[in-house]
């Protein structure tokens, strides 16, 4: 956590209780989701949205761990409350539970509160988690990670997981309760391919061409990246950075050597020649990745050069592309599959990146035959909304 998230973590966390207390005075039965930031915001979106059409009139509160989450969903309206959570110690947790008494609780992916997991589990309130991915040699598997293993075993009334490999770690490590529900990222995604939604300002710069999407990046992949535009300067790439800190957006318009533009910069306004003109459009803001890759005929996914796993690939495969990423990727399992699958093309450097980008501007059979499999990976395999809601509420 940078500098600057660390200053709205706990600007945040000021006076929290007291809001939250008054916020869900007299209300009960509420239904409580929480997600660490925005990437498990989106896992969950769908299952928050089919809670909400089967309980329209019913109280749901929704707590994010991260900035990244809260600020741009802090209005959220498909739930009654958006709050940060509080820390997890037994004092602020027992106030927070005191207030809130949920009648429901889910958590996604890989979110582990030790204190308030058991408070939870005292108070026997039912409680989820959901899109669980664990691989054999995990390092929650290791034998001093053991609030993993009696939080898995002894807190859950269902371990939602996403396939069989997780329900097979997860049964052999003796939890009672395991079923493969699918991961709703895919419905997610599938939903968000069908909305009409478009960009004035990157309409304008696009010009109605598909472009090269380098999605999530990290500075790793920033600096791949600008070495490619600057030797292809016909060749428009859009860059929507991991971190939006103006630092690192002004370190990529500074080194592009074929005008690169930031995007806040025309939002709102008149587009003009620079825009354009510009080879590069910075995405300096959050919230409208998923959607953005409507726009692009290939991608490159940030993360896989780092400790970091890439980011989401279900993004842009549902928009039919073919999809790089760096080596660090093998416990996602969407990369390894759309790999398998021929959707997919790990680079472990700069001169197999450099391959892949010129691959990718010039065998148009290769772009058509990847991104009928990526399309058609995301839309065979939707349906763990459903599931997941029948498990919780029925």
């Amino acid at each position: 956590m940078n500098i600057e998230k660390l200053k709205l973590f706990i600007k945040g966390r000021k006076g929290l209780l007291p809001k939250i207390e008054a916020a869900v005075k007299g209300n009960q039965d509420i239904i409580w989701f929480h997600v660490p930031s925005y990437g498990e915001f989106e896992e969950a979106r769908p299952v928050i949205e089919a809670t909400r059409a089967r309980f329209p009139k019913g109280k749901i509160l929704l707590t994010f761990f991260s900035p990244t989450g809260f600020i741009p969903l802090q209005h959220y309206d498909k739930v009654d409350w958006v709050f940060y959570i509080p820390l997890d110690t037994p004092w602020d947790m027992k106030r927070f539970l005191d207030a809130v008494r949920p009648s429901k609780v889910i958590f996604t992916i890989t979110d582990f509160w030790p204190v308030m997991m058991n408070m939870l589990r005292r108070r026997k309130i039912d409680t989820y988690i959901m899109s669980v991915h664990v691989e054999p040699d995990s390092y929650h598997l290791s034998w001093w990670d053991f609030n993993y293993r009696q939080i898995m075993r002894n807190c859950y009334n269902c371990v939602m997981v996403r396939d069989q490999m997780s329900y097979d770690v997860l049964t052999k490590l003796g939890v009672p309760k395991v079923r493969i529900t699918g991961d709703p990222r895919l419905d997610r995604v599938a939903d968000i391919l069908k909305e009409p939604w478009s960009n004035p300002v990157v309409d304008a710069w696009c010009k109605g061409k598909k472009v090269f999407m380098a999605g999530s990046t990290f500075p790793a992949e920033d600096e791949m990246m600008l070495k490619i535009a600057n030797s292809h300067p016909d060749q428009k790439i859009m860059i929507i950075p991991h971190e939006t800190d103006p630092k690192e957006v002004d370190a990529i318009l500074a080194q592009a050597q074929h005008c690169a533009v930031r995007y806040t910069d025309y939002e709102g306004k008149e587009p003009d020649e620079k825009l354009l003109n510009a080879q590069i459009l910075v995405i300096n803001t959050v919230g409208m990745l998923a959607r953005l890759y409507r726009y692009g005929f290939a991608s490159l996914i940030g993360g896989g050069f780092t400790d970091n796993m890439p980011h989401s690939v279900v993004e842009p495969a549902v928009f039919g592309m073919p999809i790089s990423f760096g080596p660090v990727y093998g416990r996602e399992s969407h990369c390894r599959n759309l790999t398998a699958l021929g959707a997919a093309f790990p680079v472990k450097d700069q001169q197999e990146l450099e391959a892949y980008f010129d691959r990718c501007i010039s065998d148009h059979e290769f772009v058509e035959k990847a991104a009928a499999i990526s399309k058609d990976y995301v839309l065979s395999s939707t349906g763990a909304t459903h599931t997941i809601v029948d498990t919780i509420f029925d």
